[in-house]
């Protein structure tokens, strides 16, 4: 690629479809840490570099086959890795070990994602 970092594609709103939207909302305010607000069949949340949409299934603005595809796999980086290991443990959420920089939980749905420390030099190239 000749465009230089910062210049090309970015990721835009993350977006979910689920019949559990608050329970699921929950999991990514409470255990993942993201902020966010609750408006009609929706809830938005905020990471530092991107927006994360969990719809109802019912979303009229999106076709039907879209609201039905499965999830996916999304990476979320925190500062304290370990903290959000511990919240997700607590929450029933692992879907794998700690791996020293990173681990997989699991949101009520089902859906997988992947939580990494955002430390310098962590051996991983999460944001690339």
């Amino acid at each position: 690629m000749s465009e230089e970092h910062g210049h090309g594609p970015q990721v835009g709103p993350v977006m979910m479809f689920s019949p559990l939207t608050k329970a699921v909302a929950q999991f990514y305010s409470e255990v993942i840490g993201l902020g966010g607000e609750t408006g009609g069949e929706e809830v938005w949340l905020d990471a530092a570099n991107a927006k994360v949409v969990v719809h109802d299934p019912n979303h009229r603005q999106t076709p039907e086959e879209i609201r039905r595809q499965p999830g996916f796999v999304v990476w979320f980086g925190v500062p304290d890795v370990r903290a959000v290991f511990d919240r997700a443990r607590r929450a029933g959420a692992l879907a794998s070990e700690f791996f020293g920089d990173f681990f997989f939980a699991r949101d009520p749905d089902g859906r997988y994602v992947g939580v990494y420390t955002l430390e310098e030099g962590h051996g991983h190239d999460h944001d690339h």
